[in-house]
């Protein structure tokens, strides 16, 4: 009885094969796995295949193959090597040893460096110019004390957030911008803090946003790859909750819910919004306005944006969508975008993903505009927030065409035909 259930016991707790764990038996048996630092070089078991070796990190639980791009699921090559580590390296074993050749990107230094050094005298020039264009609203009362014009205000603003001072401390900065004649004269922090809590400022902060990003078009345009995501931007505001499971008081910061959709080639914000809801809505209207500026061909985004909706409306405007589909989405539908898409997701993984990785270049720029700019907003009101983390993309816009002009010596030349309103 005992020798019987503790056979059955045996039998219940042992795993049972798949067809994966039995291939990555076969893939360790054949040999061939090097050990590379705390990763694992693990070769193609296709012959002939594209990629002759995967790169597999056992403690990440991550491989460079596309079954694990795809699934996100643990694949062959992941249990090849967990069946090398458990014999020891036994069967196979090489004596080759190689260094792996991590891939590097070139970088301009000098232009890189010119464009730091200068980077905050340029970014002074083109908001004014930029700023230039705002229209003064009328005043329906023309008695009292004249107003400060909308163009210094706005300015003003929008250099205080660069500097990532408060506004009492940036009242320095603001007067050396008026003696440098960028503004008419320096404005008040009260005057700053009123503008960034007018919801007029957020309409003219978009229009800004968009027509800074202008004239990156000639590079962006050369491969019209573009790519969307979200972010967020924590405030100085805290939610409080009492947690009735675990007994005791729980808080968090409240955040500002950023979303653009960026160039992949210069990462200038071509299309920006800030709200808090979902990612799918928000991806039809930051493509239209993408698209009234650049030529859009591709356009890559994560899981969370796929519909059927996205896919005619990127489609619309003649370009090619990458989006992964998701483990539960199926082959049969009625939209033509979606079973075109799908099947080039299935049976050209490899070249969907390639084009699909472009996405990593708006993670990009969420780091650089957070890295330099803060990942959190000072304002206190909703409306200051908002207009804060708008700033905050403008000025990375602004930083952008600094180090074009550095690298690729483009002239910039903003159009002030159509004069940005505010009421």
């Amino acid at each position: 009885m005992e020798t019987n259930a503790a056979q059955s016991a045996q039998t219940e707790y042992r795993p049972l094969p798949t067809t994966r764990e039995q291939r990555g038996r076969a893939i360790a048996a054949q040999g061939g796995i090097r050990q590379i630092g705390s990763l694992y070089v693990v070769p193609s078991q296709t012959p002939g295949a594209e990629v002759p070796s995967y790169m597999v990190d056992p403690v990440d639980e991550t491989c460079t193959c596309p079954d694990f791009e795809t699934r996100g699921c643990r694949c062959k090559h992941q249990e090849a090597v967990l069946f090398w580590i458990a014999w020891e390296g036994s069967c196979g074993v090489t004596d080759e040893t190689s260094t792996a050749k991590r891939k590097t990107y070139a970088q301009n230094w000098p232009a890189y460096n010119a464009a730091q050094m200068t980077e905050k005298a340029q970014v002074e020039l083109l908001l004014k110019s930029l700023c230039q264009g705002i229209e003064e609203p009328v005043r329906a009362e023309p008695r009292g004390r004249p107003r400060i014009p909308r163009r210094d205000a706005v300015f003003a603003a929008t250099m205080k957030v660069y500097t990532g001072f408060s506004g009492r401390r940036a009242t320095t900065d603001i007067r050396d911008c008026a003696d440098r004649g960028h503004v008419a004269s320096a404005p008040h922090y009260n005057s700053i803090f009123r503008c960034l809590g007018d919801t007029a400022t957020t309409e003219t902060l978009v229009r800004l946003i968009e027509e800074s990003a202008a004239p990156l078009a000639e590079i962006e345009n050369q491969a019209g790859q573009f790519a969307q995501d979200s972010t967020g931007f924590s405030t100085v505001q805290y939610d409080r909750w009492f947690d009735q499971k675990h007994g005791k008081l729980q808080a968090r910061h409240q955040w500002v819910k950023l979303h653009v959709m960026v160039g992949t080639a210069t990462h200038c914000v071509t299309g920006v919004k800030v709200s808090p809801e979902g990612d799918c809505p928000v991806l039809p209207e930051l493509l239209r306005t993408t698209a009234r500026r650049f030529a859009v061909r591709e356009v890559s985004a994560d899981k969370a944006y796929l519909s059927r909706d996205n896919l005619a409306e990127i489609d619309a405007i003649g370009a090619v969508p990458f989006i992964p589909f998701k483990s539960n989405s199926v082959a049969v539908s009625s939209s033509p975008h979606w079973r075109r898409m799908w099947a080039m997701f299935s049976l050209r993984t490899e070249e969907f993903l390639a084009h699909y990785h472009r996405r990593s270049n708006v993670e990009t720029t969420m780091w650089m505009i957070k890295s330099k700019f803060g990942s959190a907003v000072r304002s206190k009101s909703p409306t200051a927030q908002v207009n804060e983390v708008l700033c905050k993309v403008l000025l990375h816009n602004l930083a952008c065409i600094a180090m074009a002009v550095a690298e690729f010596g483009i002239d910039v030349g903003f159009n002030h035909e159509a004069p940005l309103k505010v009421a």
